[in-house]
């Protein structure tokens, strides 16, 4: 049984315990067009309204098959005993338990709409959801290349620290080359130098030295 035909179940329970409920001196117009409300009881008696069918009355008191009522209204009169009932009318009963599913429809198609609104919300944050785990692998993803980047940097801080130390090694380098160039410079300086020296010295000494061989060669024939 659906949560609608429950519903439908209970207020028509309801509906036919309302006589039980409201005591002994409540009465119903029975199914009749209209029952006569007379100031007394008899025929003879004026007639005071015409009672609709279904009508709660109060029963006051009861002589020769009549009975003295009072309508919700306050008014009160006489009317046939035997028109009177315990309980409503099949046609009043069938009025309220037709009004009772309309209101239970009404509040099943609010339902209705009710939970299309919640599936539809429900919906909704599942796909804020899906889309919240999409971003949250994005920013993972960005975080683990922000982390790379960091390595990164240091790795390129360290290799400029051995650049510079690298460079700094070359310029010693070269200073040294160009002190040893200048001491190679200046030794084949002194080589030339002293290459120059000696040949002037040789240059000097030599011609003294064949004019004596030839002084004794000559002083030798003689």
């Amino acid at each position: 049984m659906t949560a609608a035909a429950r519903c439908i179940a209970l207020v028509a329970v309801l509906l036919l315990a309302l006589p039980t409920l409201a005591g002994a001196q409540d009465r119903f117009i029975t199914d009749e067009l209209g029952l006569d409300l007379r100031t007394g009881p008899g025929n003879q008696y004026r007639i005071e309204r015409m009672v609709p069918a279904g009508t709660r009355v109060e029963v006051l008191d009861e002589a020769s098959g009549w009975s003295q009522v009072r309508l919700p209204d306050g008014l009160e009169g006489w009317v046939l005993t035997r028109m009177l009932s315990d309980q409503p009318s099949a046609r009043a009963r069938l009025s309220r338990a037709e009004s009772a599913l309309q209101s239970v429809q009404q509040e099943n198609s609010e339902l209705q709409e009710n939970l299309s609104a919640a599936e539809a919300r429900v919906e909704e944050l599942e796909q804020r959801l899906a889309s919240s785990e999409g971003e949250r692998e994005t920013l993972q993803q960005r975080m683990e290349q922000a982390e790379q980047g960091l390595d990164l940097y240091e790795e390129n801080e360290e290799l400029k620290k051995r650049v510079i130390d690298l460079r700094r090694e070359l310029q010693d380098v070269e200073q040294e080359r160009e002190r040893l160039r200048d001491r190679d410079d200046q030794r084949w300086f002194i080589v030339g130098a002293s290459v120059l020296g000696a040949g002037i010295i040789a240059g000097l000494i030599l011609p003294h030295m064949r004019w004596r061989r030839r002084s004794s060669w000559s002083g030798g024939g003689l």
